[in-house]
Protein backbone atom coordinates (compact mmCIF):
# COMPACT_ATOMS: atom_id res chain seq x y z
CA UNK A 1 0.00 0.00 0.00
CA UNK A 2 2.90 2.36 0.60
CA UNK A 3 4.02 1.89 -2.97
CA UNK A 4 0.89 3.69 -4.10
CA UNK A 5 1.97 6.84 -2.22
CA UNK A 6 5.62 6.59 -3.29
CA UNK A 7 5.37 9.26 -6.09
CA UNK A 8 3.53 11.62 -3.68
CA UNK A 9 6.33 11.27 -1.08
CA UNK A 10 8.94 12.00 -3.75
CA UNK A 11 7.13 15.23 -4.75
CA UNK A 12 6.77 16.31 -1.10
CA UNK A 13 10.48 15.65 -0.45
CA UNK A 14 11.42 17.57 -3.59
CA UNK A 15 9.28 20.58 -2.53
CA UNK A 16 10.77 20.52 0.99
CA UNK A 17 14.30 20.33 -0.44
CA UNK A 18 13.64 23.35 -2.66
CA UNK A 19 12.26 25.30 0.36
CA UNK A 20 15.37 24.49 2.42
CA UNK A 21 17.64 25.66 -0.42
CA UNK A 22 15.63 28.90 -0.83
CA UNK A 23 15.77 29.65 2.90
CA UNK A 24 19.51 28.95 3.06
CA UNK A 25 20.18 31.25 0.11
CA UNK A 26 18.00 34.00 1.69
CA UNK A 27 20.03 33.76 4.89
CA UNK A 28 23.29 33.90 2.95
CA UNK A 29 22.15 37.01 1.01
CA UNK A 30 20.94 38.85 4.11
CA UNK A 31 23.04 41.83 5.22
CA UNK A 32 23.84 42.59 8.82
CA UNK A 33 21.19 44.95 10.24
CA UNK A 34 23.98 46.98 11.86
CA UNK A 35 26.17 47.17 8.73
CA UNK A 36 25.32 50.83 7.99
CA UNK A 37 24.91 51.89 11.62
CA UNK A 38 27.25 54.50 13.01
CA UNK A 39 27.10 55.54 16.65
CA UNK A 40 26.74 59.29 17.21
CA UNK A 41 29.76 60.98 18.70
CA UNK A 42 29.32 63.21 21.70
CA UNK A 43 31.84 65.70 23.03
CA UNK A 44 33.80 64.54 26.04
CA UNK A 45 32.35 65.82 29.31
CA UNK A 46 34.31 68.59 30.93
CA UNK A 47 35.33 67.80 34.49
CA UNK A 48 33.67 69.96 37.13
CA UNK A 49 36.02 71.98 39.30
CA UNK A 50 36.70 70.23 42.56
CA UNK A 51 35.35 72.07 45.56
CA UNK A 52 35.36 71.05 49.18
CA UNK A 53 31.89 69.88 50.22
CA UNK A 54 30.33 71.64 53.15
CA UNK A 55 30.26 69.10 55.95
CA UNK A 56 27.36 68.99 58.36
CA UNK A 57 27.79 67.85 61.96
CA UNK A 58 26.98 64.23 62.68
CA UNK A 59 23.26 63.53 63.11
CA UNK A 60 22.35 67.09 62.18
CA UNK A 61 18.90 67.92 60.90
CA UNK A 62 18.36 70.41 58.06
CA UNK A 63 16.87 73.72 59.20
CA UNK A 64 13.72 73.27 57.14
CA UNK A 65 11.24 70.46 56.74
CA UNK A 66 12.51 67.47 54.70
CA UNK A 67 11.59 67.72 51.05
CA UNK A 68 11.23 71.52 51.15
CA UNK A 69 13.82 74.21 50.65
CA UNK A 70 16.97 72.39 51.71
CA UNK A 71 18.01 69.85 49.16
CA UNK A 72 19.93 66.68 49.99
CA UNK A 73 22.38 67.84 47.33
CA UNK A 74 24.57 70.36 49.06
CA UNK A 75 24.10 73.99 48.11
CA UNK A 76 21.43 73.47 45.45
CA UNK A 77 17.78 74.42 45.63
CA UNK A 78 15.05 71.85 45.20
CA UNK A 79 12.61 71.83 42.26
CA UNK A 80 9.83 72.72 44.71
CA UNK A 81 11.37 76.19 45.13
CA UNK A 82 10.65 77.02 41.48
CA UNK A 83 6.90 76.31 41.67
CA UNK A 84 4.23 79.02 41.58
CA UNK A 85 2.73 79.84 45.02
CA UNK A 86 -0.65 78.09 44.48
CA UNK A 87 1.06 74.87 43.38
CA UNK A 88 3.60 75.14 46.20
CA UNK A 89 0.75 75.53 48.72
CA UNK A 90 -0.87 72.33 47.41
CA UNK A 91 2.41 70.44 47.58
CA UNK A 92 2.97 71.68 51.14
CA UNK A 93 -0.52 70.56 52.11
CA UNK A 94 0.11 67.06 50.71
CA UNK A 95 3.49 66.81 52.46
CA UNK A 96 2.02 67.95 55.80
CA UNK A 97 -0.86 65.46 55.52
CA UNK A 98 1.74 62.64 55.38
CA UNK A 99 -0.56 60.72 53.03
CA UNK A 100 2.37 59.64 50.82
CA UNK A 101 4.71 58.85 53.68
CA UNK A 102 5.79 59.93 57.11
CA UNK A 103 7.78 63.15 57.38
CA UNK A 104 10.89 62.45 59.41
CA UNK A 105 11.16 64.88 62.31
CA UNK A 106 13.97 65.00 64.86
CA UNK A 107 13.41 63.34 68.20
CA UNK A 108 12.96 65.68 71.18
CA UNK A 109 15.86 66.58 73.46
CA UNK A 110 16.60 63.67 75.81
CA UNK A 111 19.05 62.29 78.29
CA UNK A 112 20.11 58.92 76.86
CA UNK A 113 22.54 57.84 79.56
CA UNK A 114 24.93 58.84 82.33
CA UNK A 115 28.43 57.39 82.77
CA UNK A 116 30.10 59.03 85.77
CA UNK A 117 30.70 62.68 84.84
CA UNK A 118 29.96 62.05 81.16
CA UNK A 119 26.46 62.25 79.70
CA UNK A 120 25.07 60.83 76.47
CA UNK A 121 22.61 63.47 75.24
CA UNK A 122 20.32 64.05 72.26
CA UNK A 123 20.05 67.77 71.48
CA UNK A 124 16.86 69.44 70.15
CA UNK A 125 18.34 69.55 66.64
CA UNK A 126 18.75 65.73 66.64
CA UNK A 127 22.52 65.72 67.23
CA UNK A 128 23.67 63.10 69.73
CA UNK A 129 26.93 62.82 71.59
CA UNK A 130 28.85 62.31 74.81
CA UNK A 131 29.66 65.51 76.72
CA UNK A 132 31.20 66.51 80.08
CA UNK A 133 30.02 69.17 82.52
CA UNK A 134 30.49 72.62 81.03
CA UNK A 135 30.52 71.39 77.41
CA UNK A 136 27.87 72.18 74.80
CA UNK A 137 26.11 70.00 72.23
CA UNK A 138 23.64 71.35 69.67
CA UNK A 139 22.91 74.53 71.62
CA UNK A 140 22.48 72.73 74.98
CA UNK A 141 25.08 73.29 77.72
CA UNK A 142 25.52 70.65 80.42
CA UNK A 143 25.56 72.37 83.84
CA UNK A 144 25.45 69.57 86.43
CA UNK A 145 25.26 65.75 86.49
CA UNK A 146 23.26 63.91 89.17
CA UNK A 147 22.59 60.24 89.87
CA UNK A 148 19.76 59.82 87.36
CA UNK A 149 19.30 63.35 86.05
CA UNK A 150 21.21 66.25 84.60
CA UNK A 151 20.77 70.01 84.63
CA UNK A 152 21.19 71.61 81.19
CA UNK A 153 20.83 75.12 79.87
CA UNK A 154 19.08 75.82 76.57
CA UNK A 155 18.58 79.38 75.32
CA UNK A 156 19.47 80.71 78.77
CA UNK A 157 16.80 78.58 80.49
CA UNK A 158 17.81 75.79 82.90
CA UNK A 159 16.10 72.46 82.23
CA UNK A 160 16.31 69.14 84.01
CA UNK A 161 16.44 65.87 82.09
CA UNK A 162 15.98 62.51 83.83
CA UNK A 163 16.76 58.95 82.84
CA UNK A 164 14.22 57.46 85.28
CA UNK A 165 12.39 58.55 88.39
CA UNK A 166 12.99 56.85 91.71
CA UNK A 167 16.15 56.48 93.78
CA UNK A 168 18.35 59.57 93.58
CA UNK A 169 15.58 61.61 92.12
CA UNK A 170 16.15 64.86 94.00
CA UNK A 171 15.85 67.82 91.67
CA UNK A 172 19.00 69.58 90.51
CA UNK A 173 17.06 72.76 89.74
CA UNK A 174 17.85 75.70 92.02
CA UNK A 175 15.40 75.84 94.93
CA UNK A 176 13.01 78.80 95.20
CA UNK A 177 13.36 79.69 91.54
CA UNK A 178 10.51 80.36 89.14
CA UNK A 179 8.15 77.37 88.83
CA UNK A 180 8.12 77.73 85.03
CA UNK A 181 11.49 75.97 84.79
CA UNK A 182 11.03 72.82 82.81
CA UNK A 183 11.75 69.33 84.08
CA UNK A 184 11.66 66.59 81.46
CA UNK A 185 11.37 62.88 82.24
CA UNK A 186 12.92 60.60 79.64
CA UNK A 187 12.09 56.92 80.00
CA UNK A 188 14.32 54.34 78.42
CA UNK A 189 12.57 51.28 76.96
Amino acid sequence: MLEKFNPVFKVICLVLGVLVILQASAIARRKSPLANFSAPTYPAPTPEPKTEPKLKPTNSVPPSMPGRGASPRMGRSSPADDLPPPVKARVDRIVESEILGQVMRPMPMALLGIAGREVFLRAPNGQTGMIHEGEELGGVKLIKVGINRVLVEQDGQPKELTVFSGFGSESLLPKGKDSSIESTHTSQH
